[in-house]
């Protein structure tokens, strides 16, 4: 495990999973649990070198701007440059988790190629109808294989986020997990971790 500062010293990350693997995933998620390993035991299983990116609420804002980049989009410049840097050369999978879900689609498109493998989880839809229009230019540069995993009673990303965002996707698959004993539960990524790794990080099962 290692864990440092990102480029511009602003975001902190941390690496778990085997440091020498070819194979590299970001996930970016918002909040206290943003630098920890969703499922240690099924993260081992997987010969992959997972970075983690701590984000906070600011972090990933998006208002409309006049002028000027958003935070969202500094953010995302600063992510990607650092995803850049670590990937050395090969293509990597991010995965985005509920709020931190556009911030994934702005960095896999301004990466191109870059990102083979996404996965957005429980990602609400975009609020405003600029926001959709700016969200669907963005998917529409996105060429990776993307996973959509919504929860079938989740409050703000359930089937009908699940469908708008593939609608706007060139390669998307959509799987909808049952809902738990709580009617409105939001999608936990501790869940569907291995599920999420089987995608962005394929063939990497030990």
């Amino acid at each position: 495990m290692t864990k440092g500062p990102a480029p511009d010293a602003s975001y902190e990350n941390r690496s778990f999973g085997a440091p020498g693997a070819e194979r590299t995933v970001v996930l970016l998620r918002a909040g206290v649990s943003a630098l920890s390993d969703p499922r240690p035991d099924v993260t081992a299983r997987r010969d992959a070198r997972i970075v983690a990116v701590g984000l906070t609420v600011d972090d990933i804002d998006d208002p409309a701007a006049y002028r000027g980049a958003t935070p969202a989009e500094a953010t995302a410049n600063v992510i990607a440059r650092f995803i850049a840097e670590e990937a050395h050369g090969r293509p990597v999978g991010l995965v985005g988790v509920g709020e931190a879900g556009e911030l994934a689609i702005m960095i896999a498109a301004h990466l191109g190629g870059g990102v083979d493998r996404l996965a957005l989880v429980a990602v609400p839809r975009p609020e405003s109808e600029l926001g959709a229009s700016e969200v669907a230019g963005l998917l529409d540069r996105i060429a990776a294989k993307t996973l959509l995993m919504n929860g079938q009673a989740d409050p703000t990303a359930a089937s009908g986020a699940a469908r708008w965002f593939k609608d706007h996707l060139s390669s998307a698959r959509v799987e909808m997990v049952p809902k738990g004993d709580d009617p409105e539960s939001r999608l936990i990524l501790a869940d569907v971790w291995e599920r999420v790794l089987s995608h962005v990080a394929p063939g990497t099962k030990r």
